[in-house]
């Protein structure tokens, strides 16, 4: 894989996922400096690496700069379909999170939710499969699912990745304010909105 700046290569991400929102054929540099408040010449840039050979005047096909950016990101399906995760805490965090929505036109599936409490398990309406956490192995195997999204409380944190690590889990998106500790082979992307919120102060201050 060609090596890609992390910023570069989340900026491209986010493009891939606003052009499967777009109804027409072309998009240009100022259109998606618009719909993502980056600079013209930062995403210029940034899909200078895709080494197109079009869009410099009239814009960008929208397919073929997608299809592009998947292919260089390695952003596509497996053989056998969509990758599948899951959710592990369905307090109000994680519950909104069901709302399955939230992964189409994505290369993403959310196959089953999972929570401590087996009352709650069993109450909760939702359209995705929901089981207790007592058979978090037995369904991640089951279901071939590969990723986590983690969102029970901070003290079960460190505990529940441990069990996600031990039955395959290959990366967690973890909305816990922990950081967590996992091996080498496992990726981790922390969504903590105190954390963001002070990253952006830092960048404000600094550009001062």
């Amino acid at each position: 894989m060609k090596k890609i700046p992390s910023p570069s290569k989340k900026r491209l991400i986010t493009i891939s996922q606003l052009l499967t929102q777009q109804n027409k054929e072309r998009i240009t540099s100022i259109e998606l400096s618009a719909l993502t408040g980056w600079g013209e010449a930062t995403i210029r840039r940034d899909i200078s690496l895709l080494e197109l050979h079009s869009g410099a005047s009239n814009g960008y096909n929208v397919k073929k700069l997608h299809d592009a950016i998947c292919s260089l990101l390695q952003i596509v399906p497996t053989e056998k379909g969509k990758h599948r995760c899951c959710i592990v805490g369905l307090g109000k965090l994680g519950e909104s999170l069901l709302e399955s929505s939230f992964f189409c036109g994505s290369n993403f599936e959310l196959a089953a939710g999972f929570d401590s409490n087996m009352n709650k398990v069993e109450l909760m309406k939702s359209n995705i499969p929901l089981y207790a956490t007592l058979d978090l192995e037995k369904k991640i195997r089951s279901l071939k699912i590969e990723y986590a999204i983690l969102a029970v409380q901070d003290e079960k944190a460190q505990q529940m990745t441990d069990r996600l690590v031990s039955y395959g889990i290959k990366g967690i998106v973890n909305y816990t304010s922990i950081v967590l500790s996992v091996p080498n082979s496992v990726q981790v992307r922390n969504v903590n909105t105190v954390a963001v919120l002070t990253e952006m102060v830092a960048g404000a201050i600094s550009s001062i």
